[in-house]
């Protein structure tokens, strides 16, 4: 089995003092069943396709996966199904998939293997301490980042996995040219990524003619997830922004 990630604080450190110094986190840790097939997809594929990380050290990408091709990391990628689309779609490129919730992984895991994809890797991590601590500058072609948690709520806001931190790690680890594609079926959040990527224009340009969203580029295939929004009246907004 893969180890669990290192970079969460353990159960027990309640301390008013271990609170205040916890990172906050933009996902919720739901931990749902894995079936029969997800386990034993952690038990024999892992070791071919997952990796290891400490907040102590860099990945070394081309290591990891045996060659100096660009590499572009999705984050959170749900049950795999972007990501086996662009890798499918560009053998050229690696892709590094960073998913916390194991039955996700399991299912790439199994469609890794049943589709014989090798330039796919996969990280069990929280995404804001692996762009702070271990990438290295200008190790990026690309980030994405499709259907992150909007945190609604305005007291929630704060978890919101696009912060000005966020943005500026982002622009250390992203290659001169390197694009950062978002994109989000929650209006408000859309406009809160804009906002906050429109604000260091010295560091990212917009790709959009329009100065706002950019219609879905084909790397980006119309999941199942989407389609159920569109039925719901909340059709996706993509975001394209490159380094400057």
């Amino acid at each position: 089995m893969p180890p669990e990630p290192l970079i969460f604080p353990p159960a027990e450190a309640d301390s008013p003092a271990d609170i205040r110094r916890r990172p906050v986190r933009s996902f919720v840790l739901r931990e749902g069943r894995l079936t029969a097939a997800q386990a034993r997809a952690f038990e024999t594929l892992w070791s071919r396709y997952g990796c290891a990380w400490s907040p102590d050290r860099v990945l070394d990408l081309p290591a990891l996966f045996g060659n100096n091709r660009p590499v572009v990391l999705e984050i959170g990628f749900g049950n795999g199904e972007a990501l086996l689309h662009m890798a499918a779609r560009h053998p050229e490129r690696n892709y590094l998939g960073l998913e916390v919730h194991r039955p996700g992984i399991g299912h790439l895991l199994l469609e890794l293997e049943r589709t014989g994809l090798n330039n796919v890797r996969v990280l069990r991590e929280d995404a804001t301490a692996l762009l702070a601590h271990g990438l290295a500058p200008a190790s990026l072609a690309g980030v994405c980042l499709f259907f992150p948690d909007p945190w609604p709520k305005k007291r929630h806001h704060k978890r919101r996995i696009v912060q000005p931190a966020f943005i500026e790690d982002l622009a250390r680890v992203l290659v001169r040219g390197g694009v950062f594609h978002a994109a989000t079926d929650w209006a408000p959040y859309a406009d809160w990524m804009l906002e906050h990527l429109c604000a260091v224009s010295n560091q990212f340009e917009n790709l959009s003619p329009t100065g706002d969203f950019v219609s879905r580029p084909d790397d980006r295939p119309l999941t199942r997830f989407e389609r159920r929004g569109v039925r719901l009246g909340q059709p996706a907004r993509d975001l394209l922004f490159r380094r400057l």
